[in-house]
């Protein structure tokens, strides 16, 4: 049973920004009930001792990555990120609640240029040759492919199913690899990227920017496919966060 619960994340400590009120405040536009979970209300919903070891270590994105994973397989319901809502989910939430085939529901990606680059992911984690070879193709398949793919930035889920899980477990296991790496090189910055410069220094922090979100979900989204119902509206993408 999916509950009418539409979640997003703020995981800073910084006060949330008006801009971002405003488009926490247009999710109500989706008619679910809204849930703005903050570092501040988190412990009414997860036990801390229950999150992963390396998530205090993660920029605030691959936080929100986390916690999203974290609700859509445990609680399931809806997730968004902090964008402006553009139209009703509760026909979505409806049809998952009527059908036993159905796992999950988000909108189409956009476009192949949106779809995770699970290559560039690769190239950054110096993996060799043949591991290269296999992602670029993969990368490739799935932008091909790209309108049978659901996109990032919203979607409903069904909790505890065959993709939920795959989904939680493979996040996971990639946490799992980047604990030692994270307590060596936390992210200093709320967005930082591997690789980039941040006052003078090139950053060191491990985690590619989709490996543990888009890099995971998109695939399952395309292997289960055909139990996915595609009909959400997108969010805006302007004033991308």
């Amino acid at each position: 049973m999916v509950e009418r619960k539409i979640y997003a994340f703020w995981t800073g400590d910084n006060e949330i920004p008006e801009n971002r009120k405003r488009c926490f405040d247009s999710l109500n536009k989706t008619g679910l009930e809204v849930v703005v979970v903050t570092e501040r209300n988190l412990d009414e919903y997860i036990n801390r001792k229950d999150l992963h070891p390396a998530y205090y270590n993660l920029n605030l994105a691959h936080r929100a990555d986390y916690l999203r994973a974290y609700f859509m397989h445990h609680f399931g319901g809806a997730y968004s990120d902090v964008k402006e809502s553009t139209g009703s989910w509760v026909e979505a939430v409806d049809k998952l609640n009527e059908s036993q085939h159905l796992l999950a529901a988000g909108y189409k990606e956009v476009s192949r240029h949106g779809v995770a680059n699970v290559h560039q992911s690769s190239v950054l984690l110096g993996e060799n040759f043949w591991a290269r070879a296999f992602s670029y193709a993969k990368w490739r398949w799935l932008q091909l492919n790209y309108p049978r793919i659901i996109g990032n930035c919203g979607f409903i889920f069904k909790p505890k199913t065959i993709l939920t899980e795959a989904w939680w477990t493979e996040m996971n296991k990639r946490l799992d690899c980047f604990e030692k790496d994270l307590e060596m090189c936390p992210a200093i910055f709320p967005r930082e990227k591997r690789g980039q410069i941040y006052n003078g220094a090139e950053s060191n922090y491990p985690i590619p920017w989709s490996y543990i979100l888009g890099d995971v979900m998109q695939p399952l989204s395309l292997r289960y496919t055909s139990r996915i119902l595609k009909s959400l509206p997108p969010p805006s993408f302007d004033d991308y966060l």
